[in-house]
């Protein structure tokens, strides 16, 4: 018996083939409920194996066809929020293989790995709960030539790249899904869209795209420092953080900053000036101005008019990297309340890192074995969806958990794991969804007391595994299965 979650998922779901369009509903189904094992392992028998292989291969499947149910069943759920926080990044997929590469597959960021890049625009609530996937782009990179190579980071390599037009670029994808997020509006008229990005993000283009917009509002972190727009040639230059440090804190506060470690060779790290740092606890200010920065294309006198917000660390200790970051936005900051809001939606940015997580890691997206990436990439969005499941599992039971665990689990899923976890017999009512996920993730690993806080991801998909599996016995073996003659 299929899910009810996948049945509900792939209600769209338009392969223009009826045999291919029940191979995706049964393959969703049957990966979900192993998502961490490799396709052979996880299905059933040969027969389902070469099945699933022969689905990825068909020229007829590809990356839009097996997310565009998912992404349609996004929209439904998005226009039935308030306030939807829509994310986007980028991230690699790296399939270097030790003894044999994967053909299609293009180079990543240092040259010595190969794979694809995928950039993702994914929903989440204001609380963090995964909505699904609004919009999703998969690519390789092609694999320069010894007389193309330039050294990277290379004065030459810089005016290659500005001397580049902005639509042939990598970065314009950040623009294109500024655009895309505009066009949710219409669907979803109701529901207040608000754009997340990184600091990648901070381009003039998108920036200028933003701030002409009203169908949705939008928080960019700032990278690095921006100059103010001068009113004449004679006026000096200020930079935009030096504006910020000058105006009034709205409140200071007390923050307790994780550690960090970099990674990469001793003399080149991934992301120059993110060095190490100790955990600790740091008072921060914040400072919330409207400013017109600098528009540096050619012909742009007028400038950008954005708001800003400010949190920079008060009296840092010597020899420690002072905490201080900049929030561009549409939105606008009147109160402390505001701002701390402000701050928290911007905070849920890294939701999206946690959904890669799963994604690689619950998922082993990257360890997926195919010859050709035109048949990773059907996988690849399959898998996105199950991430998602497995993510919005785990947060739904916090957001919602005093609501009936039906909700989630079906009568056979969480009756089993009851009786195998607790030893007992299972409750005539069933209990509610914090309980009953917090007894799903002992399966995963788990410990399930008073003083621990709710389970995370990894407890939560090793758990869901099991679940299946129990299920399937109860189902199979339990009260109410069919008598089998021998």
């Amino acid at each position: 018996m299929q899910s009810q979650w996948v049945m509900n998922e792939m209600q769209t779901v338009d392969l223009r083939d009826k045999r291919l369009e029940r191979r995706l509903v049964n393959l969703l189904d049957t990966l979900s409920q192993a998502s961490t094992a490799s396709i052979p392992a996880a299905c059933h028998n040969r027969a389902e194996m070469v099945a699933a292989y022969r689905f990825f291969d068909n020229d007829k499947v590809g990356f839009e066809d097996v997310l565009a149910p998912h992404i349609e069943a996004t929209y439904q759920r998005v226009a039935q929020q308030s306030v939807v926080l829509l994310v986007q990044d980028t991230t690699e997929l790296d399939l270097t293989r030790p003894h044999s590469e994967m053909e299609g597959a293009g180079p990543l960021h240092n040259g010595r790995r190969c794979g694809a890049l995928m950039h993702l625009l994914h929903a989440f609530t204001s609380d963090g709960t995964p909505l699904g996937t609004m919009s999703a782009e998969a690519w390789t990179r092609e694999a320069k030539t010894d007389q193309s190579k330039v050294k990277r980071g290379s004065s030459e390599k810089r005016l290659q790249c500005k001397r580049k037009p902005f639509e042939e670029k990598e970065s314009v994808r950040w623009l294109q899904t500024a655009e895309h997020c505009a066009e949710i509006k219409y669907d979803c008229p109701e529901t207040q869209l608000i754009m997340l990005a990184d600091r990648e993000s901070d381009i003039t283009q998108v920036l200028n795209y933003c701030s002409c917009q009203t169908d949705f509002d939008w928080i960019i972190r700032a990278d690095g420092d921006r100059v103010l727009n001068k009113s004449s040639a004679t006026q000096p230059s200020v930079s935009m953080r030096d504006a910020l440090r000058k105006t009034k804190p709205l409140y200071q506060q007390s923050l307790a900053v994780r550690s960090r470690e970099s990674w990469g060779s001793p003399t080149v790290k991934h992301r120059p000036g993110k060095a190490d740092r100790p955990a600790r606890v740091v008072n921060v200010a914040v400072h919330f101005s409207e400013v017109t920065l600098n528009d540096p294309r050619p012909g742009r006198r007028d400038g950008l008019t954005v708001n800003t917000l400010l949190v920079r660390e008060v009296k840092p200790p010597k020899d420690v990297q002072p905490i201080e970051w900049v929030l561009l936005t549409s939105l606008c900051v009147d109160t402390r309340e505001q701002a701390e809001q402000l701050i928290g939606y911007y905070l849920q940015r890294w939701m999206i890192e946690l959904f890669f997580k799963v994604l690689k890691s619950g998922c082993k997206i990257e360890s997926r074995r195919f010859e050709h990436i035109d048949s990773f990439l059907p996988s690849l969005a399959l898998y996105l969806i199950i991430a998602w499941r497995s993510l919005y599992v785990c947060r739904v039971s916090r957001t919602h958990s005093d609501v009936s665990c039906e909700l989630i689990y079906r009568e056979s899923e969480w009756k089993s794991v009851w009786q195998v976890v607790r030893r007992t017999l299972p409750p005539k009512q069933p209990p509610n969804l914090l309980e009953m996920t917090r007894i799903v993730a002992e399966l995963g690993g788990y410990v399930n007391r008073k003083d621990t806080g709710p389970p995370g991801p990894q407890s939560m998909w090793l758990g869901l595994q099991q679940m299946h599996l129990i299920a399937t016995c109860w189902i199979t073996f339990g009260p109410g299965a069919k008598q089998f003659s021998v």
